[in-house]
């Protein structure tokens, strides 16, 4: 089959940076197709205008390295976890998996330099996003899946991912912020509950991108995107939480001269 002329535009990179600090020497693993590390790298965006298939993107291999990382993380805790029933490590699991995880987890490669997208969607902070960043590390792993097969993709995780499940799961991301939001508003002056709006939705069906407002008392506080509409109000309330404190904080002195103590949220963890 002809070779696609972009992925060997792309290869010249690759092989440019096969010693010192590339891609390949970060994960201490060298493809023996480098066509696959490169293939991984194209975010959807880089092909708009270009006269390209929409299969070159890296959503093919997200969605295969997406199953590898969820079946070697499953026998990770299995092992890891002899004496956890089945619904604790489901729990587990879902924390290790996350996009959020992955997308930590990639800044160990400094992954958002190698990321391929369009001009627009790089202007829009398209290397900071958790999705992009998850997708491509995930993409990543389905690459080395191909590659050099299952034990290459365990070894990888062994030395970037699962040192970190302890960080993950205790990580602010998993805290529900929506409960301690709650638990905020009612146990302080304001008593009255948080109210939630989906205000926007973008991209395509399979990968949409939804925004939430949060609103106390008829006030907007917050506002926070996700992957689903869950995610998007937890990241709604965890901002207007921040911003409920800071305005604690700034009569925290009155409050301490009259002789009381401030509420402190209680923290509770998705069950």
């Amino acid at each position: 089959m002809e070779k696609n002329t972009l992925l060997h535009k792309m290869l010249k990179l690759w092989f440019r940076q096969k010693s010192g600090d590339g891609l390949e020497a970060k994960l201490g693993y060298r493809f023996r197709d480098p066509e696959l590390l490169a293939h991984a790298l194209v975010h959807r965006s880089f092909l708009s205008g270009k006269d390209m298939p929409y299969t070159n993107n890296n959503e093919r291999l997200e969605f295969l390295g997406d199953s590898v990382l969820n079946m070697l993380t499953t026998e990770y805790l299995y092992r890891t976890f002899p004496d956890d029933p089945e619904g604790d490590l489901s729990k587990r699991k879902s924390s290790i998996v996350s996009g959020h995880a992955c997308a930590q987890s990639s800044k160990e490669w400094n992954l958002s330099e190698y990321i391929k997208m369009g001009k627009a969607e790089a202007k829009m902070g398209g290397r900071g996003k958790e999705s992009i960043l998850a997708d491509a590390y995930e993409a990543v792993l389905g690459a080395v899946y191909l590659d050099g097969g299952l034990e290459e993709v365990r070894a990888i995780l062994n030395r970037f991912h699962f040192p970190r499940v302890q960080e993950i799961i205790v990580a602010d991301d998993f805290v529900n912020f929506k409960s301690e939001l709650l638990e905020y508003t009612q146990g302080t002056k304001l008593h009255t509950s948080p109210e939630y709006e989906i205000v926007g939705e973008e991209g395509p069906e399979h990968q949409k991108v939804f925004t939430a407002e949060v609103r106390v008392n008829g006030k907007v506080y917050g506002r926070g995107s996700g992957p689903n509409k869950k995610r998007a109000e937890q990241e709604a309330a965890r901002v207007s939480l921040e911003m409920l404190k800071a305005e604690e904080a700034a009569v925290e002195p009155e409050t301490a001269a009259a002789g009381k103590k401030p509420v402190k949220p209680k923290r509770y963890f998705r069950p």
